[in-house]
């Protein structure tokens, strides 16, 4: 049986007679040493192979990469205190507006055009502020896919991303449609020539915000 994970999408194969005969089960994923959980269906294991299979199917899409030093961003050489900027921008004007802000902030930045590549970038890299816009690579759903990805990360890692989402439909700096989006920051395409002060304030708040988060998290002994 073909089995894939559902936290890091690893697949592997398991001898079918090594399996439990019509009853749930569950194992250790080799590579991320998570738990899966199968549970056959009424039809016994066959419905499992159904079912796994499924799973497959829509995990491929967020599918991590074999390891391949090509791949990482920046070459993989960065001094630890570089800032890193992804940018998932389809509309050609925020692209060049970001890049110019990105720039004057001096920050190392990523331009990707695809989903794929995104995902592969994040796999090697933990950026600190990710942009992306309503249209990022729309035919292979490329905004609601870096965001599944993003959302599946670990809270201490996701919380060391700033992600901003570009629309033409919600307003700047809407805390709920940024929460409903889970993104830290709106930018209404409108206004993506003052995309750096929306960025400054953002940041700040962010860093503000989590210096109380991390200062109580010391005083509880949940870190050091």
């Amino acid at each position: 049986m073909e089995i894939a994970c559902n936290h890091c999408q690893t697949q592997f194969n398991i001898s079918d007679d090594k399996l439990p005969k019509g009853r749930k089960f569950s194992l250790k994923c080799p590579k991320c040493k998570q738990t899966i959980q199968v549970a056959p269906g009424e039809e016994g294991i066959q419905n499992v192979q159904q079912t796994v299979t499924q799973t497959q199917n829509t995990a491929s899409e967020q599918s991590i990469p074999t390891y391949n030093a090509a791949d990482r961003p920046f070459g993989g050489v960065l001094d630890k205190n570089a800032k890193t900027a992804m940018l998932c921008i389809s509309y050609p004007h925020a692209n060049e507006i970001a890049v110019k802000t990105f720039n004057s902030m001096h920050y190392h930045i990523l331009n990707v055009d695809n989903i794929q590549t995104a995902i592969t970038s994040m796999t090697y890299h933990l950026f600190n502020i990710i942009i992306v816009d309503d249209d990022f690579d729309i035919n292979r759903r490329g905004s609601r896919r870096l965001m599944d990805y993003l959302n599946q990360l670990d809270m201490m890692s996701r919380r060391k991303i700033l992600v901003l989402l570009i629309s033409k439909s919600m307003h700047t700096m809407d805390n709920m449609s940024a929460f409903n989006s889970s993104v830290n920051q709106i930018i209404n395409y409108s206004q993506v020539n003052s995309m750096e002060n929306i960025l400054q304030k953002t940041i700040l708040e962010h860093e503000q915000f989590y210096s109380v988060y991390n200062e109580t998290l010391i005083k509880l002994g949940r870190i050091s």
